[in-house]
């Protein structure tokens, strides 16, 4: 089973709520989402000016990087060096990220002054539904796919449930996210199912699996065909099920980025299917759904 190592983050969270107001996604408090938008606009305009269409993947970095660096100067210093936009302004840069960032920690705490002591008593119930289901995922997904696709051990970063639902893998730093809702938004789909879409994402940045789709392609064909692994495993223990009425759904509810097709879950189940009959590496299994999909959009 994968070790998870749950951490209720506080700075994650203020990040979190701003990447999904610049992101226009409605929170279910309209309040917080007017007292954020100030400082949650001003980061972002930092970071579509220095990052211009790749402002999403510098605020999930941003989000993902925040959990264990305290001090919001250091944070912006290993971003921006991590992203390479620094350039001869970086000290300057620094000091702008920083502040930006501090002031939507700043509005957060306003909003919810008590807010890290709350993550903890609602992540419990997630981390319940873990113990009891979490093995039982990891063992069939281990049976489904291969070894070397699930990590050992992760870090469960638990921010609060702005958008009601909500998470996002972080590949290249071992971790995820996950709001800390207390009960499942949707019966279908069971928090703890993704939780292990999360995690089955984590090693999608290793170098057998970037190097048969490329470094661009590798997470959104990852979690697509983590998705489907997932739905069969949960179907063997009963909680949800692997049709396209439940891929279809998992696509909308947890805003899974796919490619522009009318019915994507009519590729991934037949792609599905012969994957089961042939069981190639999985590598292999995923170049092959990359050119299915692609082929799709020809």
């Amino acid at each position: 089973m994968t070790k998870l190592t749950w951490k209720a983050n506080f700075s994650a969270s203020a990040l979190h709520a701003a990447q999904a107001i610049a992101a226009d996604q409605r929170l279910t408090d309209p309040r917080l989402a007017e007292s954020l938008a100030p400082a949650a606009g001003e980061l972002n305009s930092i970071l579509i000016e220095w990052l211009g269409g790749n402002s999403k993947r510098g605020w999930r970095l941003l989000v993902g990087m925040s959990v264990g660096i305290d001090v919001n100067r250091m944070l912006a210093e290993q971003w921006i060096r991590r992203l390479r936009t620094g350039g001869a302004n970086e000290a300057s840069r620094v000091a702008r990220l920083a502040g930006a960032i501090s002031d939507v920690e700043a509005a957060m705490t306003l909003f919810y002054p008590k807010l890290l002591e709350q993550l903890q008593l609602r992540g419990r119930p997630m981390q319940e539904q873990w113990l009891g289901y979490g093995v039982g995922l990891m063992a069939h997904l281990r049976r489904l796919t291969e070894e070397a696709w699930l990590v050992a051990d992760a870090d469960a970063i638990l921010v609060h449930p702005v958008l009601g639902g909500g998470g996002q893998a972080f590949p290249t730093l071992n971790r995820f996210s996950i709001e800390a809702v207390l009960t499942n938004p949707l019966a279908e789909l069971p928090e703890v199912v993704r939780i292990a879409w999360l995690v089955s994402q984590l090693q999608s940045d290793l170098p057998m699996f970037t190097e048969e789709l490329g470094a661009d392609r590798a997470e959104p064909v990852a979690a697509l065909a983590s998705l489907t692994a997932v739905l069969a495993a949960a179907e063997v223990l009963e909680i949800s099920r692997c049709d396209e009425a439940t891929i279809q759904l998992a696509i909308e509810h947890w805003q899974i980025a796919i490619p522009a097709l009318d019915d994507v879950a009519s590729v991934l189940l037949p792609w599905w299917e012969t994957y089961l009959q042939t069981r190639p590496k999985w590598s292999i299994a995923l170049r092959a759904l990359d050119k299915m999909l692609i082929g799709q959009l020809a």
